[in-house]
């Protein structure tokens, strides 16, 4: 069996109780998103990027998010997404050194410090699986929420600014409030998150009147450009 699991979600889902149970039936258990969806990789925030720097196993963020997974002798095959020959190595010498049961007392204390920082910046635990999508509406619903995680993993300029880019300014504008608010998302979201009320909170956050303005004024000079390059062609 197949199921999402990692140190973030060991209680979500089917969680560490699901992969016991599939592991005393037998069952092969595949892990999916074992890093979140690189989130506990790229989107930590500041403080946990810091423990891990300065933690003596010298492990990076990745390589503590798998070993945590080769740790659990359940775990038969682990699905890790890599963008690069690096990472391609550095998953490889991974799965090679860590074997179940080579964890410390002090690596477990480690995991739940990480757990506590993450959590405290977070603020949805949208894991990016973009089982929401499509929206009918055309809401980019995970891009939002990371986006929204990002003003509170490290700051809200960069929040902001990634928004602007990545959702408000791009050709098909995808707002939270083009939400009609139908609940096809929440249906579909293994988190079983509370989309559409969150949607609205996390508009309110990164579209404070200034932003909401300059995104008026660049989606109109936006289209501007748009007409003018039709006209001559």
């Amino acid at each position: 069996c197949q199921i999402q699991y990692n140190y973030l979600d060991e209680n979500s889902q089917a969680g560490v109780i699901g992969l016991k149970a599939a592991a005393e039936k037998g069952i092969p258990v595949i892990i999916m998103e074992p890093l979140r969806g690189g989130k506990l990789v790229n989107l930590l925030p500041e403080s946990a990027k810091q423990a891990i720097k300065t933690n003596s196993r010298g492990w990076t963020a990745a390589q503590w998010g798998l070993r945590w997974l080769y740790n659990q002798e359940e775990v038969t095959v682990v699905l890790s997404g890599m963008n690069s020959t690096e990472m391609v190595q550095e998953n490889v010498k991974t799965a090679s050194n860590a074997t179940a049961g080579h964890f410390t007392d002090e690596d477990f204390a480690f995991i739940e410090t990480l757990k506590k920082e993450i959590n405290a910046h977070e603020k949805i635990g949208c894991t990016g699986c973009r089982y929401c999508m499509p929206c009918p509406k055309g809401v980019d619903i995970p891009g939002i929420f990371r986006c929204w995680n990002t003003m509170y993993t490290e700051s809200k300029k960069n929040g902001r600014s990634q928004y602007v880019q990545t959702v408000a300014l791009t050709k098909e504008p995808s707002f939270a409030t083009q939400c009609i608010e139908c609940g096809k998302c929440e249906k579909h979201c293994p988190q079983s998150l509370p989309i559409r009320q969150k949607l609205k909170e996390a508009d309110k956050d990164l579209r404070p009147l200034p932003y909401k303005i300059a995104i008026a004024v660049g989606r109109k000079y936006m289209m501007r450009q748009a007409r003018d390059k039709n006209k001559v062609s």
